[in-house]
């Protein structure tokens, strides 16, 4: 049998040691409602990417929306927006389904109009992650497709879904024309580890139950 020197061992001991640590890290999410980070239940190994995609939306309420610009000809432009996927923060509220409060008088309100093709970027990093924001168990999603207004017999419902994390956009000047949008999502990359992004399909996305 093969002898180890004392050196060697706790050299052993301390990767081992390390890596479960940096694994726990990476199963810690921080919610918004409370500002502290809490424990994730659904631990890395046991948790699909689609968990973790829902779970990252659900628990933030800002994001980088990025459309065509109008004023700048078709170079892509980010925006801070905020948004809701629910009426709540409760993980039963989630829907997955993300809803924005948008202006005509704002740059995405005008890019929108034009092609309302876009992409959304959310990020651990938004909310406290300990991890560098490029590190990968940082976790970061992007989620593509077209930001549409909400279907007038839907408006009351993404309203009331908005204004549950943002009680502000409902006292905001009517006359600027804000109206709720929604993103038709159509592609889901989610980088929640090492080893590679991970593209996630729409149907298993939303078939999650947080």
């Amino acid at each position: 049998m093969a002898k180890f020197s004392p050196f060697a061992t706790v050299f052993v001991l301390f990767l081992v040691l390390s890596c479960g640590i940096e694994a726990r890290r990476a199963a810690r999410v921080f919610r918004a409602d409370t500002f502290r980070l809490a424990e994730d239940t659904n631990l890395y190994w046991s948790a699909s990417p689609a968990q973790h995609a829902r779970q990252l939306v659900h628990e933030n309420v800002w994001a980088t929306l990025s459309t065509l610009s109008v004023q700048f000809n078709g170079i892509p432009y980010g925006n801070t927006v905020s948004y809701s996927d629910g009426v709540g923060y409760a993980k039963e509220d989630s829907t997955g389904k993300l809803f924005f409060y948008i202006t005509p008088m704002d740059a995405a309100g005008v890019d929108l109009s034009v092609n309302s093709s876009a992409s959304v970027a959310i990020t651990m990093a938004q909310q406290g992650c300990k991890m560098d924001a490029e590190d990968p168990t940082c976790w970061k999603i992007n989620l593509s497709g077209k930001v549409v207004p909400v279907a007038v017999d839907q408006r009351h419902y993404a309203e009331k879904v908005l204004f549950s994390k943002h009680p502000q956009m409902e006292h905001w000047p009517e006359k600027h024309g804000f109206l709720p949008y929604v993103l038709e999502i159509e592609n889901i990359v989610l980088l929640d580890f090492y080893g590679g992004a991970k593209h996630v399909p729409v149907k298993e996305y939303y078939q999650v139950k947080l």
